[in-house]
Formats: C-alpha cells, structure tokens, sequence
C-alpha cells in the first residue's frame, strides 16, 4: 500500500512515523506549527535505554501519596484547578496504580524500549549523527543506604526483563564520577543505557534527513480538522487537505481530535529544565538521578541540564518554578555547578494517558485517521519505533510487537 499520507506533529514521535512512511514509499507531508523539536521532544534527560517502562503510577505511587499531597515535593507537585477541571483523569491515573495493570503497561511498554535503541541507531547512520550518542550507562544514586533494590518494584521488573543493573557503593560511584561530591552512599548503574548530548539537535536533523528524501515539511497552525466522508480539511493561514491523516501531536492530539468529534482522557505531566556551565575543571560523564534529591542531571553539549519532576498543571498556565528551585541548591550539594548559561529555562508538557502506555493505532471512527500519542516521560526514546510499529500497521504489514496494549479504543471515545 503507498499513496500520499500527512502526519501532524513533528516531535520524535511525528518525525518517526514519517521517516517511516516514507521507507515504505508513502508520499508524507509532515506539519507542525513551528519547526522539529520546539516543544516536548526538546525538554527532557536525553536517555535511550531498555529500563524506562515502569509507569509512574506502579503500585508503589500509594506509599508517596501522602508526601505529594503536601505539594512541596520536587518530584511532584500539582495545581488545584487542574485537578477540578479533568478530575476523572486522575481517577482513572490513581485507579491504575496497582498491581495487575503495572504488569500489563510494563509489558507493553517494554517491548518499546527494548527496540528503541536500535531504531535511533538507523536513523542516526541514514542522518549522519551518531556522534551524538553515547554510551555510558545511566547512574541512580542515594544519600543513604538503599541502592540497588532487586525485590523492589523496578529491580523486579529489570530482572524479569533482562535489564542489567550494577549495584555500586560510595566508592564505586566516586570512580565512575570523580566529580561528584560524596554525599551518595549507594546506587546503581544501568549499563545499557545511552545518552543524547542534543535531544531537540538530534530530531531536527532526523527531519532535516526526512526532507533530503523527499519528505515534504509544512509549517503551519493547524486551527481545526473537517472531515468531508473523503478528505480530510486542515484549517489553517493557507488551507491543507489530506487524504490521509496521523495525528501524532502529543499533548495537543485531544484538541485536534476534538473537531472530528473525538474525546480524549489525554492529561500533560509539565516539567522544567536549565542549563548549567560546569566550574572549570570538572566533568559530569553520564545522566545522574539523584533519588533522594528529586532531579536529574544530564550531561549536553548546551551544558549540564537539571530537569525537575513532574508538575500537574494545566498545560498552558504560566510558568512556576518552584520545583526548580527547590531541585538547585540539592543539585549544587551533589555537583560543582557554576552559573547558569545565557539559554532560557524550558517549560514542556508530556502527555500522560491514564494508564502511561501510548496511543498507537487506528482512529475508531475514520477508516483514513490513525493516532500515535501519550508517550508521557519516553517519547524521545520511542519516537521511531512508534513510527515504525503505525507505519507497519497503516501499510498492511504485521508490526514487530502486538499493538492491541496501545489500542486506541482505551481512552478514545466517539
């Protein structure tokens, strides 16, 4: 099957389903209303690893209920009209957080992670950016004595996984990152981990690479979608049709598919990061998650990049910093860190489906629509094979994984 096909989005997920189209001779038109990587793919830790499918609501989100209530946690904190205007969201989100359903989405989103790398690795030797990649493992540390936990939550599901984890104690640490302060007792080294130095860099070259081929990129504010039983009319400055149409907008995919009379339990996870210059002389070598601090540092060709936790607000309301600044004097115990850089603070919004798998499949009710969305906290990371699991689906081939987990019936109502 091939004719022409339009993707809206052009984060690592829109970019990834196009590229992928377009391998399989599909004339693709790729559209966002500002150029690749603007928005929630240019914001986050830069990882790619096999080990980031435990959802966030595991069973064990009940034990840090309490704390996050207070609202002054850095790894959540909330906003009461957010919470009022899309309450059945976070009852459906708590209502996930057991037992039986983190089985279900860690299965599921396992059989993405575990192909992530692979594909990032395709893109970047057909875009010519390897060099951005490296290949040095995430560390996870603790103040105290937890480390490594194999009975724990996550420890479980690395061991029934295959994910390798090396427990590490003070010193060993202290050898993998001279210059870390000693503040942390324990942790634990995902070897499989990879690391981007340019996540928002290395999407734009993927689109950069997709136009080079032939692919055809659009930029432009999509108002509203129609639907006329044949095409699909994209409203915007200059009006776009589209035979066929993905919609892989992340955490704007419900108001595009709102037109078409689609209702979507689609939340955002908002969160933050800044830039750092290192002081002269020291070196960050690989992502570091402070656990007992609440943020995570990642080493970036921009500097070092602090992100924050989790903010559950509205997705447009204005910027709070208040985890940020919460997260930087902890960040400063752990790290030599010296002034910011002259780049601005980030704000994004990842979007978060009930259950924290995505959305990769048919539309319901429109033979030609297809949706690839809710990535939450991993859509750098399984942007391009999304794409290519939808553009197998959309090409009449059997995708490499059961898309049924991802189905869009789930949370997707017409």
């Amino acid at each position: 099957m091939s004719g022409s096909i339009t993707v809206l989005g052009a984060g690592s997920v829109g970019v990834g389903t196009a590229i992928h189209l377009q391998q399989r001779g599909w004339q693709v038109t790729l559209i966002d209303r500002s150029k690749p990587a603007s928005h929630t793919s240019f914001g986050n830790a830069g990882v790619i690893n096999n080990s980031s499918f435990v959802p966030l609501n595991n069973q064990g989100l009940w034990r840090s209920l309490p704390r996050y209530l207070k609202n002054r946690s850095p790894e959540v904190r909330y906003q009461w009209a957010r919470i009022i205007r899309e309450w059945p969201w976070f009852l459906h989100f708590l209502k996930h957080a057991n037992a039986r359903s983190t089985e279900a989405s860690a299965s599921a989103l396992n059989e993405l992670c575990t192909r992530a790398l692979d594909e990032h690795r395709a893109f970047m030797q057909r875009s010519g950016n390897m060099h951005r990649l490296s290949e040095c493992g995430w560390l996870k540390v603790y103040r105290g004595d937890k480390g490594y936990n194999p009975k724990g939550i996550d420890g479980s599901f690395y061991e029934r996984f295959g994910v390798p984890a090396q427990a590490l104690t003070a010193h060993e640490i202290s050898d993998l990152e001279p210059d870390l302060k000693p503040i942390f007792k324990s942790g634990y080294l995902l070897n499989a981990s990879t690391q981007i130095n340019n996540p928002g860099e290395l999407i734009k070259e993927y689109a950069a690479q997709f136009e080079a081929d032939g692919g055809t990129l659009v930029q432009a504010d999509i108002a509203a979608v129609s639907y006329d039983g044949q095409r699909f009319h994209l409203q915007a400055d200059t009006p776009l049709q589209a035979e066929r149409l993905v919609v892989a907008a992340g955490p704007w995919s419900a108001d595009v598919l709102k037109p078409l009379g689609y209702k979507v339990m689609l939340g955002v996870e908002r969160g933050y990061h800044q830039h750092f210059h290192p002081q002269a002389g020291t070196r960050l070598n690989r992502t570091l998650h402070d656990v007992d601090g609440g943020y995570i540092m990642a080493p970036m060709q921009a500097g070092i990049r602090l992100t924050t936790g989790v903010e559950l607000a509205l997705r447009d309301s204005p910027d709070n910093h208040a985890q940020l600044n919460q997260v930087i004097p902890r960040a400063k115990e752990a790290f030599p860190l010296a002034e910011p850089t002259d780049d601005p603070i980030w704000r994004g919004a990842r979007p978060t489906l009930p259950d924290s798998r995505p959305i990769i499949g048919a539309a319901p009710a429109h033979e030609n629509l297809w949706l690839n969305f809710g990535h939450q906290h991993i859509g750098l990371m399984t942007g391009p094979i999304s794409g290519k699991l939808l553009a197998q689906q959309i090409s009449g081939e059997t995708p490499d994984t059961d898309l049924e987990p991802f189905r869009a019936s789930r949370w997707v109502k017409h």
